[in-house]
């Protein structure tokens, strides 16, 4: 086993203290986003995200999507690390994120009834609300429609509702519409957002992104362990490339918002979140001591508070150790909290 050293990225929505807090470190004075723990050994990725301002609104493609798009982008000879390029590999990326502070994060639809009275008490044109008497399989029209400029009149209208507030169940949404405003103003995002699932993660409570699930991460700091796929197919809140055919085309609209997925009473000390994929399992461990008898792959500890201890290895917040499979057996303590990743069919 051996120590794995984080690769820090700089994107400009992330903390510029946080994870330099987290390694009791100085921080390096720009934004600090992403702390990631990948090798050419290990058939997954882990990151430790901070973040600060919302990361773009979002969804990644699926297995077929991302072949048939990386190779049309390789065919046309762009550079893979051109800025207009959306598919740099051809896997998916279905990912956890696991709150280590509260999380807030917008992810899935609502449920259409639901969208249909937000909208509504917010404003929103009534030819865009219409567009959901088509129900679920009509949320890529809508999102279409609102990310090509479609409905942008109601923008500056519902952004104006939103900084005046409600005084009412709505009061969450307009809140988080007005922060996002303010972070991207005129933004034709913005129409999508009061119509997403609103969560607000408590440490150690998941949500399971898959495939086809438009998301955003809006502020706090979180684990998130994926398939190694690095395809991010963004439609708004961001400067970075939008590619608004290919987000609408990833989306699937059936899927509403995950479940968020806790630690049950039985399982404060050692618990492991459900995954409906094979390339990743992930366990959270709270002050507790677990052997690991059974591998069938590389494993990867990261300690995230307190002290960790994996054979003769210990870790402080923010180290993370890779076991290959040939070490064999290993036991890992910790008095605090830390993750494990593993292959996903243990």
């Amino acid at each position: 086993m051996h120590l794995l050293a984080g690769r820090l990225k700089h994107y400009d929505w992330g903390s510029t203290t946080a994870l330099a807090d987290l390694r009791c470190i100085e921080p390096s004075g720009r934004p600090e986003a992403e702390l990631w723990f990948d090798s050419d050994d290990l058939p997954y990725l882990v990151k430790v995200l901070a973040v600060q301002r919302t990361i773009s609104l979002q969804a990644h493609p699926g297995a077929e999507q991302a072949h048939r798009g990386f190779a049309a982008e390789e065919t046309a000879g762009l550079p893979i690390n051109h800025p207009d390029r959306s598919f740099v590999d051809d896997r998916a990326k279905p990912e956890l994120v696991c709150a280590v502070t509260p999380f807030e994060a917008l992810c899935g639809f609502r449920p259409v009834g639901e969208a249909v009275e937000v909208a509504a008490a917010l404003g929103l044109p009534d030819d865009m609300v219409a567009v959901l008497d088509g129900g679920p399989g009509a949320w890529p029209s809508l999102v279409a429609g609102a990310l090509s400029g479609r409905w942008d009149n109601a923008i500056d209208t519902l952004v104006e509702q939103c900084a005046a507030g409600l005084n009412g169940p709505l009061d969450d949404t307009t809140d988080l519409v007005a922060r996002l405003a303010d972070q991207h103003p005129g933004d034709p995002a913005l129409l999508v957002v009061p119509l997403l699932t609103h969560h607000r993660l408590q440490p150690g409570e998941a949500l399971y992104v898959g495939p086809g699930v438009l998301h955003a991460y809006v502020a706090g700091m979180a684990v998130e362990v994926m398939a190694p796929g690095d395809n991010v197919l963004r439609g708004g809140l961001t400067t970075k490339h939008i590619n608004i055919p290919a987000l609408v085309e990833a989306l699937v609209p059936a899927v509403g918002p995950p479940p968020v997925q806790a630690p049950a009473a039985d399982t404060t000390d050692l618990h492991r979140y459900d995954v409906p994929v094979d390339d990743f399992a992930t366990w959270r461990l709270a002050g507790t001591a677990i052997d690991v008898d059974e591998r069938i792959g590389p494993d990867l500890v990261l300690a995230m508070a307190g002290t960790t201890t994996v054979g003769d290895l210990t870790l402080g917040p923010g180290q993370a150790v890779l076991i290959p499979e040939a070490d064999g057996p290993y036991t890992v303590n910790t008095d605090g909290l830390t993750w494990m990743a593993t292959v996903g069919a243990t």
